[in-house]
């Protein structure tokens, strides 16, 4: 059976051209020379071939001089990303690529702005614009967030384990596409639009050397596109919490059977991963009730035994632990 090729929603790839359509006749262009036609985004049942996108943004790039083609006020000329990622491999831990990468951004981008939060166990960067929330800003940050996530998995040449991702704004519609590029649950209609990973990852060392930001700027546009399979044992193990009642009673030994494995293996390849079975129910934990936090009304009291916990203070406790902030302000907030 022939496999089907992987295809990007056409009303996705129209919102983030949205920033060129004032040079229309160039995207145009570009489209014929991929051999599409000029009208291919009037055909809403058209699905774009994912493996296209790549050179098409190039191409884009290249016709506008504009690498962030168009949506800010100002553009990022060719080479400024090329300048921004080799002035972070100045750094010698992810925390401090991440402060050159922000910095560097901020000197040619007013309008969009990038903050790394660190609160109790866990780390963010938060992304804001300087504009009324449209379709086209949701398109703008789930670009942002893609390229976040896989430039600092690139840094550390290991990939980041996301807790989650949040946007401000709408669910859109082609948000099913996303799970297979989002590697970690995200939720719209959120406060803020963050990038949310463990904090002990910002000391990670960064790995990469300047002769290797080259081909990484070559290969950059295709970030979009890339599909994302977590086959790790850390997410086949939270996979299996997610779907089980009561996990902070549940054993290794009965997650291990699940995935016909023996305990000593799983314990073997979660070394290998640099995380503990404790620590993914800890995080599962954390991520189930930051869910119903934030996305339902569910007493804290209830939120509170849901995820294991028999005493509330307890709770309050292992929940500023884990975020920097109780149960109740971090609803308040979020």
């Amino acid at each position: 059976m022939k496999q089907q090729e992987h295809t990007i929603h056409t009303a996705f790839l129209t919102l983030l051209l949205t920033g060129s359509t004032k040079t229309q006749p160039s995207i145009n262009d570009v489209l014929n020379e991929l051999g599409y036609p000029c009208d291919f985004f009037k055909h809403n049942s058209e699905r774009f071939p994912s493996k296209k996108l790549g050179r098409l943004l190039r191409l884009l790039a290249v016709k506008f001089n504009d690498e962030t083609f168009g949506f800010f006020q100002r553009p990022s000329k060719l080479g400024a990303m090329k300048m921004a990622v080799t002035i972070a491999l100045h750094a010698a831990t992810l925390r401090g690529a991440i402060y050159k990468f922000i910095n560097f951004w901020s000197l040619i981008h007013d309008d969009v702005k990038l903050e790394l939060v660190e609160n109790g166990e866990e780390a963010s960067i938060q992304i804001k614009l300087d504009s009324p929330m449209s379709q086209r800003n949701t398109t703008i940050y789930i670009g942002l967030v893609l390229f976040l996530f896989r430039w600092m998995s690139w840094v550390v040449n290991k990939r980041i384990i996301l807790n989650r991702t949040k946007f401000i704004g709408d669910t859109p519609f082609y948000h099913n596409d996303l799970s297979s590029v989002i590697p970690c649950p995200y939720y719209f209609e959120s406060k803020t639009t963050e990038i949310c990973f463990r904090r002990v990852d910002l000391d990670l060392t960064v790995a990469q050397q300047y002769e290797n930001v080259p081909s990484y700027i070559k290969a950059l546009p295709n970030f979009i596109t890339t599909r994302i399979f977590d086959s790790t044992i850390t997410a086949q193990v939270k996979q299996i919490l997610r779907e089980q009642e009561n996990i902070e009673a549940l054993p290794l030994k009965i997650v291990a059977e699940k995935l016909n494995k023996s305990p000593q293996t799983i314990r073997r390849y979660l070394k290998q991963e640099d995380i503990t079975f404790a620590e993914i129910k800890e995080n599962v934990r954390k991520d189930t009730a930051i869910y119903h936090l934030t996305k339902t009304d569910t007493p804290i009291k209830n939120i509170c035994y849901l995820v294991g916990f028999s005493e509330p203070s307890a709770f309050n406790r292992a929940f500023k632990k884990w975020t920097g902030y109780t149960p109740g302000e971090y609803r308040d907030i979020s």
